[in-house]
């Protein structure tokens, strides 16, 4: 071989390896996320070694690998009235005039039998803090047990269907049997939808359910899950669909939910019209409560604003608070100079709100809420500004406002990781 053609062969390889390395990397015209975050030692990250290759699949054969699947109860009388309940997986919504409900079961189940003859069932929707007696209904049989009995839940009487459901779950939904389908191993039952029925605390004032409030459980894997963090509506929008290459980045997936929340909150700016509710308010200022605070003085006071004269007022005189105007309610986070005591010299106060603001901050970003942080304290003229459009008394400090809404998604987390500000001694 002549040296030419040599260093020929030696040029294309190099060509190759640097296009395989650029093509791995984000060009700038596709989707991928920038953020890198490092993996530790206590397995921060869930990423796997597979992930380093997008799109690459391996065949698992034929295999129920659907998520999530809805953790839900199915009541029913059997042939002596005796209520009974099972927990099921392959439940859906299957038509919408009439709104029926699909229930695929077993002949090997209870249940199955029960709703042949009575020709009814309800489906019952728990909340994650009922996760013991969804477990429990789905590993014990009717045939055994009396499972309302052994759980102490309550069966209440359908009030439309022949059928029981569980007084202690948010939703239940009377379903009348219309027809089934024998498909092999499951007969899948049909329901009308009769009535709903959900608790009045997951309602919101237009009696829409809560899915915060509610926080329906759901299977995955071989385990129950939580259904976790609404996804602000600016993601999902339509405008992002451009025709780009989607890439997937598995980079900042954090197997941790708590590092995850930390990692990912962000200060939001922007926000949908989308109102907040009382209750997650009073979630946030439970969190803000939670903090740490020197020698237990606890010297804070929370100032909810919900007037719209106010949020505008203060969007005004408050340089970086303009996004007032965007939000229908604001948290105002105080120093009680009473409470605070002799270490309010020493302004263990700002310590101690600002603990707290961070909890609430953590806490909005763990529930799909944006926040964001604009100071009063110690600023005289912006601290003067919202003591005179609260009308707070002479020992309540401002430290800060905190605007509270629903995301649109423009504002993204920042990566501050840098290792240079560590010094290891």
């Amino acid at each position: 071989m002549n040296k030419s053609k040599f260093l020929n062969i030696i040029l294309a390889i190099a060509v190759l390896v640097l296009v395989i390395q650029l093509t791995q990397k984000d060009s700038g015209s596709g989707r991928q996320k920038t953020t890198s975050v490092p993996a530790t030692a206590d397995s921060v990250l869930a990423k796997s070694d597979s992930a380093m290759v997008p799109f690459k699949k391996k065949s698992l054969g034929i295999r129920s690998e659907v998520y999530p699947k809805p953790a839900l109860v199915i009541g029913s009388y059997d042939e002596q009235g005796k209520p009974n309940i099972m927990t099921a997986a392959w439940v859906g919504i299957c038509n919408s005039d009439p709104l029926s409900i699909s229930v695929s079961m077993r002949p090997a189940t209870y249940s199955y039998w029960n709703v042949t003859g009575s020709k009814a069932f309800t489906v019952n929707i728990p909340s994650s803090e009922l996760v013991e007696y969804v477990n429990y209904a789905g590993r014990v049989s009717g045939r055994d047990v009396d499972k309302f009995k052994e759980t102490g839940l309550t069966p209440v009487e359908g009030e439309f269907v022949n059928a029981p459901y569980v007084k202690e779950f948010p939703i239940v939904i009377e379903c009348e049997l219309t027809e089934f389908h024998d498909l092999g191993s499951h007969r899948q039952f049909i329901g009308k939808v009769i009535d709903v029925k959900a608790d009045e605390a997951i309602l919101d004032a237009e009696d829409h359910v809560n899915v915060d409030l509610l926080n329906p459980l759901i299977y995955a894997g071989r385990g129950y899950y939580e259904t976790g963090r609404s996804i602000p509506e600016g993601a999902y929008s339509m405008n992002k669909i451009d025709g780009k290459p989607f890439v997937p980045d598995y980079s900042d997936q954090y197997a941790n939910e708590t590092l995850e929340v930390i990692h990912n909150r962000k200060s939001v700016r922007h926000f949908t019209d989308r109102p907040v509710s009382k209750e997650q308010i009073e979630t946030l200022l439970r969190a803000g409560m939670a903090a740490p605070t020197a020698a237990n003085r606890q010297p804070w006071v929370f100032y909810v604003i919900t007037q719209r004269a106010t949020l505008d007022a203060l969007a005004e005189q408050l340089p970086y608070a303009k996004m007032l105007t965007q939000v229908e309610t604001a948290i105002v986070v105080c120093g009680d100079m009473e409470k605070a005591g002799n270490l309010k010299d020493e302004d263990y106060w700002v310590q101690d709100c600002s603990a707290a603001s961070e909890n609430i901050l953590l806490a909005a970003e763990s529930m799909g809420l944006g926040a964001v942080w604009t100071a009063s304290y110690p600023y005289d003229d912006r601290t003067q500004a919202v003591i005179n459009a609260l009308n707070l008394p002479e020992n309540h400090i401002p430290l800060n406002v905190i605007p509270v809404g629903y995301p649109t998604g423009e504002d993204v987390p920042k990566d501050k990781w840098k290792p240079e500000n560590i010094f290891w001694k």
